[in-house]
């Protein structure tokens, strides 16, 4: 599979350079039925864009195919994971490709469905909770498209590409589904949640897969169609929250897969802030060079689960530098990558971000939390790599990792350093020029030297401060002892509205709940404060527009 997958790439990187060379657009469109005005069609779209997140996201599956082979070559059922991992990159595929809605639902759904068997993979508790929060958050998303279905008749189409000027309604519709499966605030929690799958699906995941599919709807659309200011705005303020709640999330967390985890969560939100600034070539471009680089980090920190009999904890993993030299390579490259350090494939598009932010107008809240956001993340990859690095070695890596693995890791490696300025040069679509003071330009570079120094500074502390996520997590999951008599009546709801009680048995349940509920305030109150946030939020966002 990971030969085909790297013939494919092959074959998508010549299209590719034709698409490129010649300008061309293609859209295939067949009719399945048509019912008075409305033609229900699948259509498929051609393009240099299409062409080009399709050889990325072949490059990384032949290489999480390739690394998945020695990873997961002791599990009983290897063959059904892998024919369940090509599913999910084919409907990944499916969704590039669609031009109509019924094409990309094909796509759209077969993620979800695919990326719920993988989570749960392990059938352990802890995967069973994070499958079904990652699936039932991704329903929220399914149910907003399916409310577009009546907007789409209305308009008598199937297809969004291209799309008529005046449907912002609908724009508006599928861009909220967009950011459900973007795991952009308030719908962030399963994306740290989903780690609990194989460490090959998490590289795939929170690369170039499922959390890009909502992102590149959003491109999608904002390619044929101008979103409106009303959009835009809250583009700009959810992307905006989403790159801060996953930087401050990961500052105080131990978990390798899940600091990994949040840096997804940061870096998506930035890219959905810059689509609130209108600049989709930009969010391309660093979709592009994110999906590299963190599916190197994740198979760097695979290879050190690997190694270390599946300890996750850096407090006790400590420095394995001495152990496996060539690994600790590969994941400071990718490290300095997500910082966005000088001449690596980041900095080209991050940069570039950061100066497009200064040079355009908007309010000064947003402004400030990537800011903010950018320190956090070189300073929990500092404190990560120092950990990982520079640390005292506290336990011994007595497996090797095989020569399969670092081929993988090689190949990612060396498009992670170069990509960025070969697709700069490529294309000049991904080319912004701007316009700024040189102070301006110095407080960028000085973001990531901030972040370092607070980085090395910071000490590995016992504290779980935002490791709830602003109170997203679901709080009944990891509720104490004093809900379990609320949560185990109220099954009796499901019976028809506590029909099944006599009037003596009714007050006698709804007083001992009474009890529970004035015994296990602090659970409420951490439930009436997540409320209080997203209020406060909503506040604030309604001030500023």
């Amino acid at each position: 599979m990971s030969f085909l997958l790297f013939s494919f790439m092959l074959m998508m990187m010549m299209m590719m350079l034709m698409f490129i060379y010649n300008n061309m657009t293609y859209i295939l469109e067949v009719n399945v039925l048509s019912i008075n005005t409305c033609e229900f069609s699948f259509s498929m779209v051609f393009d240099k864009v299409s062409f080009m997140f399709v050889t990325i996201v072949m490059m990384i599956s032949s290489s999480v195919f390739l690394f998945s082979c020695d990873y997961m070559k002791e599990d009983v059922f290897f063959y059904r994971f892998m024919w369940i991992l090509l599913s999910f990159v084919m409907s990944m595929c499916f969704l590039v490709f669609s031009g109509s809605l019924l094409f990309m639902l094909v796509g759209w759904d077969g993620l979800g469905i695919t990326s719920f068997a993988l989570i749960i993979y392990y059938q352990s508790k802890d995967s069973l909770v994070a499958g079904f929060h990652t699936m039932l958050i991704n329903r929220i998303g399914d149910v907003f498209i399916v409310i577009s279905f009546f907007l789409f008749v209305f308009l008598g189409q199937f297809h969004y590409y291209p799309m008529c000027s005046t449907a912002m309604t609908l724009i508006m519709i599928l861009s909220i589904a967009s950011l459900t499966k973007s795991a952009q605030y308030p719908f962030s929690s399963w994306l740290p949640a989903a780690m609990a799958a194989p460490t090959p699906v998490s590289a795939l995941v929170h690369s170039s897969t499922l959390v890009t599919a909502g992102i590149f709807l959003i491109i999608r659309l904002s390619m044929v169609v101008t979103m409106s200011e009303e959009l835009s705005n809250m583009l700009l303020f959810l992307g905006a929250i989403t790159c801060l709640l996953g930087g401050t999330a990961a500052i105080y967390e131990f978990d390798l897969k899940k600091i990994i985890a949040l840096s997804t969560l940061s870096q998506l939100g930035l890219m959905v802030f810059t689509l609130g600034m209108g600049l989709t070539n930009i969010t391309l471009f660093h979709l592009f060079m994110h999906a590299l680089f963190k599916a190197l980090l994740f198979l760097a920190a695979g290879s050190v689960l690997l190694m270390s009999f599946g300890v996750q904890d850096m407090r006790l993993l400590g420095s394995i530098s001495n152990s496996a030299p060539f690994c600790i390579i590969i994941f400071n490259i990718s490290g300095f990558c997500l910082m966005g350090a000088p001449f690596l494939s980041a900095f080209y598009s991050k940069h570039m971000i950061l100066e497009k932010m200064m040079f355009s107008s908007m309010n000064v809240l947003s402004l400030l939390m990537i800011s903010f956001a950018t320190i956090m993340t070189a300073m929990y990859t500092t404190r990560m790599m120092k950990s990982l690095v520079w640390g005292k070695p506290n336990i011994s890596l007595i497996l090797k990792t095989p020569s399969s693995i670092y081929v993988s890791m090689v190949m990612l490696s060396f498009f992670a350093i170069f990509s960025g300025k070969f697709m700069w040069s490529l294309e000049n679509w991904f080319l912004e020029y701007v316009f700024i003071p040189n102070y301006l330009s110095w407080i960028i570079n000085f973001f990531m030297f901030i972040g370092i120094f607070m980085g090395m500074t910071m000490s590995m502390n016992n504290s779980f401060m935002w490791s709830t996520m602003f109170f997203l997590a679901p709080f009944y999951i990891h509720s104490g002892k004093q809900l379990n008599p609320f949560l185990k009546n109220l099954k009796f709801l499901d019976y028809g509205w506590l029909e099944s009680f006599s009037k003596v048995d009714m007050y006698s349940k709804i007083s001992s709940n009474f009890s529970v509920l004035l015994f296990s305030w602090p659970v409420f109150l951490n439930s009436f404060f997540r409320v209080f946030v997203v209020l406060l939020i909503i506040f604030v966002y309604v001030m500023n527009y």
